[in-house]
């Protein structure tokens, strides 16, 4: 068999998958098991699943300000219960392998992406390895949500750029539906990133419909150049769309019944009680007049967070819960001042929104030693000197002036895949290249996650998802540049 031939086969796949858990593992033997300050409530609730029914009525809404049974989803924490079950001694271990194999999982499927993209076969193994560099190592041995739900919401959107690049019809929508429903079940706003998947479904079913995929790839043809395409394709994105978002709602609703049954509210958790008092700190810190009400909420908001910022926000809920105030009640009251808010002061809102994406976002792609000082500092010491730039350049020797110039150049690879992912589908199109519309599908995946979260708050943890496509897109975009494949004017 040709060496070309080995690497487009499966066990290139395979050997991605096993690469990729690399740093995670060298993560895991020098820091160990990540418990993070948000871990409690995950544990506290695979606590109760274990213990029988969970609490109802007034058993629930008067145990505490926030009661994790209401402020998380039950997936993650059912996983913690069942391998506690399983392996009281060594569940900690479990989960970590549980959480590596997910992510395994996410790196096979983007390095057969990566090939359907037409990367070649060493460019779509880099793709795949690439995330592996960044936050997913702190994920995988972290008890937190994130590696779960980066391949399950991961996965989905490599599954719709898959699909249409291979001409595979709509069960992977309906595939990428499943993996989206299993996330709300981990993370409840994936139900709001779900509609960021839904134009990467769309132009799948009308590429496909309009016949510009032959022979099981994307083929030469435009979607333009077939009249009779509109016709075809109407269908077809519809079905597309209830394919993608019918097993999300499902869940949402089965969710939100479940929680009515429990707590006399239908919701699908309490986290707006801290998210949309924690989204408008950036206005209180200038001094923008947001809970300037009588009412008992902005009376406590301005003696907590108005002095204390983000620290105050426990203090805020605790209050509100001494006041005689449920989680659902202080949340419905969070959103309430937090639409107030964008009422009042649409520009502060917006500014607020600037201040979230600081530049280092734009680098998740490769970010190997910033993530090396990240382990440091979640192990609960400082930022290591290493991590910092300005650090390095003043102490001037010879180790950290190497050290510089490794965290600088990792930084510019970082920013140039961003850089390659942002143009990919203008180059691709200016090529004349088909790939232009799936690519264009899974960009906007990628400008959804940063439009649902920029409003409210903006973690690297929370883009995990699509750090994949960030890296195939980027080496797409670079490969049509360095190719001299666009067409002039």
């Amino acid at each position: 068999m040709p060496a070309s031939s080995r690497w487009q086969g499966w066990g290139a796949t395979v050997l991605a998958a096993a690469l990729s858990g690399l740093p995670a593992l060298l993560a895991l033997w020098g820091f160990g098991v990540m418990i993070t300050p948000d871990s409690p409530t995950y544990l506290a609730f695979a606590e109760a699943l274990r213990a029988g029914p969970l609490p109802v009525g007034d058993a629930l809404l008067r145990a505490a300000p926030a009661p994790a049974t209401l402020f998380r989803t039950p997936g993650y924490p059912a996983l913690l219960a069942a391998l506690q079950a399983v392996a009281p001694a060594g569940w900690l271990g479990w989960l970590v392998a549980v959480q590596m194999a997910a992510q395994a999982g996410l790196a096979a499927l983007a390095h057969r992406t990566g090939l359907a993209l037409g990367l070649g076969s060493r460019m779509a193994l880099l793709a795949a390895l690439l995330p592996a560099s960044g936050h997913a190592m702190l994920a995988q041995i972290s008890v937190m949500t994130d590696a779960l739900h980066a391949a399950l919401a991961g996965g989905a959107a490599l599954l719709l750029l898959w699909g249409v690049l291979r001409g595979r019809g709509l069960w992977p929508v309906l595939l990428a539906g499943l993996l989206l429903a299993a996330a709300t079940l981990v993370r409840e706003a994936t139900v709001y990133l779900a509609l960021a998947y839904l134009p990467a479904a769309v132009i799948g079913a009308a590429v496909i419909g309009a016949g510009a995929i032959g022979a099981g790839a994307i083929g030469a043809g435009a979607i333009a150049e077939n009249r009779a395409a509109p016709r075809r394709c109407g269908a077809r994105a519809l079905a597309a769309m209830a394919l993608l978002l019918a097993p999300v709602l499902a869940v949402a609703v089965l969710l939100a019944a479940d929680n009515h049954r429990r707590s006399g509210t239908a919701l699908l958790s309490t986290s707006r009680q801290i998210v949309m008092v924690q989204a408008v700190l950036p206005l209180l810190a200038r001094g923008v007049p947001v809970f300037d009400g009588a009412d008992l909420f902005d009376r406590m908001a301005r003696q907590t967070v108005g002095q204390d910022g983000y620290a105050g926000i426990d203090r805020l809920n605790a209050a509100l819960f001494e006041a005689g105030l449920s989680a659902p009640e202080i949340a419905a009251l969070a959103s309430d001042r937090y639409a107030r808010t964008w009422r009042r002061h649409p520009a502060e809102m917006l500014r607020a929104m600037v201040v979230r994406l600081p530049v280092k976002m734009f680098g998740l792609g490769f970010m190997p030693v910033d993530m090396v000082a990240e382990l440091h500092r979640q192990a609960g010491a400082p930022r290591p000197w290493f991590g910092q730039p300005g650090a390095l350049w003043r102490d001037g020797s010879p180790v950290a002036l190497l050290l510089l110039a490794l965290l600088l150049a990792s930084r510019a690879i970082g920013f140039a895949l961003a850089a390659g992912a942002l143009l990919a589908p203008l180059l691709l199109a200016r090529a004349g290249d088909a790939r232009a519309w799936p690519v264009l599908g899974a960009w906007l995946v990628v400008g959804g996650y940063f439009g649902v979260h920029l409003p409210v708050h903006l973690e690297q943890r929370y883009l995990l998802p699509i750090v994949p496509l960030v890296a195939l897109l980027g080496l797409a975009g670079w490969r049509v540049l360095l190719a001299g494949r666009v067409r002039p004017g």
